[in-house]
């Protein structure tokens, strides 16, 4: 069994099971049918299954099978699981959940960026900050820049628990810029503030760095509640 043939049925699966096909507390269907359905031997339904146990989505016991997980014991620090997610569309109390630890993590590893940055690193950032503001005309390069901008910004804080959960904040940050970048002319009015965030780091600036950072994650908030505010049917 090829690994890409591994990964493809996992995605897959995965995704299945997110999307609502069987739901929490019920068992999924035996491996040979599984195998049936998603055309892959049991051999890979079985693989693809331990995957998604280690990825906290799937338990396997006597008796019951193997049952489908609550979504609060997920490994939502899996960039895998967050996408799988963020395709079926996400509430917004897991919005308002990142957002919650975007002001938990964030603004305290600005300040040490801002402490410890090593000249490379200072770069990294403002080369960062360059490419974001020129892809400011299109959301999707956007957005791209923006989860590459932030990641430079928390590599920067030479935490090593910080660094590990990269991938995975990532991925959780992309989510949030995402949602908050659908609005008209959302894109240049926070660019400003990335500089100035940019700009603090290279100056040592914690002050301004945190106050940058923080700006910005209430302006998503804000953004954020309207968008959802505006999705909610009318009565």
């Amino acid at each position: 069994m090829s690994s890409s043939f591994h990964a493809s049925t996992v995605d897959r699966l995965g995704a299945w099971i997110v999307q609502g096909s069987v739901l929490p507390g019920q068992s999924l269907k035996v491996e040979s049918a599984l195998g049936e359905e998603f055309g892959v031997s049991r051999t890979v339904i079985r693989e693809a299954i331990k995957t998604l146990v280690a990825k906290g989505m799937l338990e396997v016991g006597p008796k019951v099978g193997t049952r489908v997980l609550p979504v609060r014991s997920w490994n939502l620090f899996d960039p895998q699981v967050v996408g799988w997610l963020a395709e079926k569309g996400l509430s917004e109390s897991f919005v308002k959940d990142l957002l919650d630890l975007r002001r938990a993590i964030e603004p305290m590893a600005v300040r040490w960026a801002c402490e410890r940055a090593s000249p490379q690193q200072i770069a990294e950032v403002q080369a960062a900050y360059q490419v974001l503001e020129a892809s400011v005309t299109d959301k999707g390069d956007y957005n791209n820049a923006d989860q590459r901008f932030h990641e430079a910004v928390l590599a920067a804080s030479h935490n090593q628990f910080i660094e590990q959960m990269l991938p995975a904040l990532g991925a959780l940050l992309a989510i949030s810029f995402e949602v908050s970048s659908g609005v008209p002319g959302e894109l240049g009015r926070t660019l400003p503030l990335h500089k100035d965030l940019a700009d603090a780091i290279a100056t040592r600036d914690t002050a301004r760095g945190v106050w940058a950072c923080m700006s910005l994650i209430e302006n998503a908030d804000e953004v954020i509640a309207r968008s959802f505010a505006q999705q909610s049917p009318r009565t």
